[in-house]
């Protein structure tokens, strides 16, 4: 897992807003979260239904915040 703070120089290095960061490996949503505060949409695909939950809700209590 990588912090969320050492994403966010990578994803707005690479990306502008309404782009969209895909993360084929999303694990815990660590690149989706970041690319949410940045405002670019996101594909997060995971294997591991544990860590697509997680990721899950992450993203869920962003959206519920109103990033």
């Amino acid at each position: 897992q990588k912090p969320v703070s050492a994403l966010l120089p990578l994803s707005g290095a690479f990306s502008e807003r309404g782009d969209i960061v895909l993360d084929p490996v999303a694990g815990s949503g660590s690149t989706l979260e970041a690319a949410a505060e940045l405002q670019r949409q996101y594909i997060g695909i995971e294997i591991d239904r544990r860590y697509w939950r997680k990721a899950r809700q992450r993203l869920s209590a962003l959206a519920g915040q109103g990033t």
